[in-house]
């Protein structure tokens, strides 16, 4: 009987003894997964986001002014005052119809002086024509050459003279007026009556109206350089409030290099010196017969780049470190308490970027977690939390 009840108090003491090692062990396990719990939520939270299959889009917009593709200045060359200004601003004029009229007095009075002096001369010839003829009749041979020599000479004379005359007529002629030298459309009157020519600067300008007009743009070089001459380009004109979609067409490309971006852009400083100087000066011709100068003209060119290989990453996943780039990924490890997740740093090849998204041409896979944000700046092999 006692041996009977020694080995029943034996049994509860190993039972009571098995319960409370298992409930020690599940506390620790307990507090082990509280303390890895508390430990993960102090750990950077980043948010990932997957690779994507597509084409690169990208769209560019720029604003310009138009102005005539063909410009003349045109003024009177002598000192010649303005008679009458026959034309104004805006207004269509035809090959050869005369703009402005001048006057000059001085002018005209020389030419009146040297007619009347070729009128004397041409009198004296007569003169010497009468000598010449009495020497012949009086058989005088002597006085016959003489005569004859006199009168050579009277007639070289009048011809130099003639010539003068006809030359300050001539050029009295195109002083006298301005006319347009090709159909076109005035875009500056300057000119003034009675004010001398030239006075503010020049008397008339005029664009050729079947040359149309054209309008020069910066571009970034990464969408220039895939531009060509002669490529059309839809743009539009803002006219009165409307805007008019007028073809354009590619007429010049020149890369804008250092010098010249110094040189045309010399006010720029800082992003926009580097803007100018990796773009590419692009000329576009237009022709429509509801545009004029100054018209503000809005251009917006779209690209798609596709690689083999490629994906598309948001931008703001893509870091730098000196020229090279690289992205953050999340890998997932198991671990005997349950999966963690580590940083890890992939070098990283790109294409194009439209600011959204980038091309990434090389260095991770569609399957990668590429992290886009995290709460704190990160490192590599450093533990986060998704």
């Amino acid at each position: 009987m006692a041996t009977e009840l020694a080995e029943a108090l034996d049994a509860r003491k190993k039972r009571v003894i098995v319960w409370l090692s298992g409930l020690f062990i599940g506390l620790l396990l307990l507090l082990t997964l509280a303390s890895n719990t508390l430990l993960t939520l102090h750990l950077p939270k980043v948010r990932t986001e997957l690779g994507r299959e597509g084409a690169l889009v990208t769209t560019w917009r720029g604003t310009a002014r138009l102005m005539p593709r063909q410009h003349v200045d045109l003024s009177n060359k002598g000192e010649w005052s303005i008679s009458e200004v026959h034309v104004k601003e805006g207004d269509y004029v035809a090959k050869g119809q005369t703009l402005i009229t001048y006057e000059n007095s001085a002018a005209e009075q020389e030419i009146l002086d040297v007619q009347a002096g070729l009128a004397g001369q041409r009198l004296t010839l007569v003169d010497l024509q009468d000598e010449y003829i009495e020497a012949v009749q009086n058989g005088d041979e002597m006085q016959v050459r003489r005569s004859k020599r006199e009168l050579e000479r009277a007639q070289l004379a009048i011809d130099v003279q003639e010539r003068k005359v006809s030359t300050m007529q001539s050029e009295a002629s195109d002083r006298r007026r301005i006319i347009a030298p090709f159909d076109g459309v005035v875009t500056v009157v300057n000119a003034i009556p009675q004010l001398p020519a030239g006075s503010g600067g020049p008397d008339i300008s005029l664009m050729n109206a079947q040359q149309g007009y054209q309008f020069e743009i910066l571009i970034p070089d990464d969408v220039g350089q895939k531009l060509r001459t002669e490529e059309k380009m839809n743009v539009e004109i803002e006219r009165e409030g409307d805007r008019v979609p007028v073809e354009g067409i590619i007429t010049e490309i020149h890369p804008m290099t250092g010098v010249d971006a110094g040189a045309s852009y010399q006010e720029r400083t800082g992003e926009e010196a580097y803007q100018a100087a990796a773009s590419r000066r692009v000329v576009v011709k237009v022709q429509h017969p509801n545009i004029q100068t100054n018209d503000l003209v809005s251009v917006e060119i779209t690209q798609s780049e596709k690689r083999e290989g490629g994906m598309l990453v948001l931008s703001q996943a893509i870091h730098q470190e000196g020229r090279n780039s690289y992205v953050l990924v999340m890998e997932e490890r198991s671990g005997p308490l349950g999966n963690t997740f580590i940083v890890r740093k992939a070098p990283v090849q790109l294409g194009g970027t439209n600011g959204q998204e980038t091309l990434v041409l090389q260095g991770v896979y569609m399957k990668d977690r590429i992290i886009v944000e995290s709460s704190e700046p990160l490192t590599e092999g450093q533990r986060v939390r998704g």
